[in-house]
């Protein structure tokens, strides 16, 4: 993951459409504080990365997935995956079996 990755958390409802979606700032808090006030029970994690880049994860990525997933189990919330898009390529977590 670099500075220019962009990531966007979204709240989704029980058919795993986005209900909300936030951008994910430096500071989680604010922006995890407005998801749980939904009272949602999944949360996607997509990550727009330069169409040049390649969407495979890093040590980074998979860093940040299973932190999110730490951060998320006490507030009863689920992660329903973590998509990494670059350009017309994109990398599922949940598909690759890593969540």
């Amino acid at each position: 993951m670099t500075q220019d990755d962009r990531l966007t958390l979204a709240l989704l409802d029980r058919t795993g459409r986005p209900v909300r979606v936030e951008p994910l700032a430096s500071d989680w808090r604010h922006t995890l504080r407005r998801l749980v006030a939904d009272e949602g029970s999944w949360i996607a994690l997509f990550q727009q990365r330069a169409p040049t880049r390649s969407p495979t994860p890093g040590p980074a990525d998979i860093a940040l997935t299973r932190a999110l997933i730490r951060i998320l189990r006490p507030l009863d919330l689920r992660l329903a995956d973590h998509v990494i898009q670059a350009g017309e390529a994109r990398f599922s977590f949940r598909a690759a079996g890593l969540l």
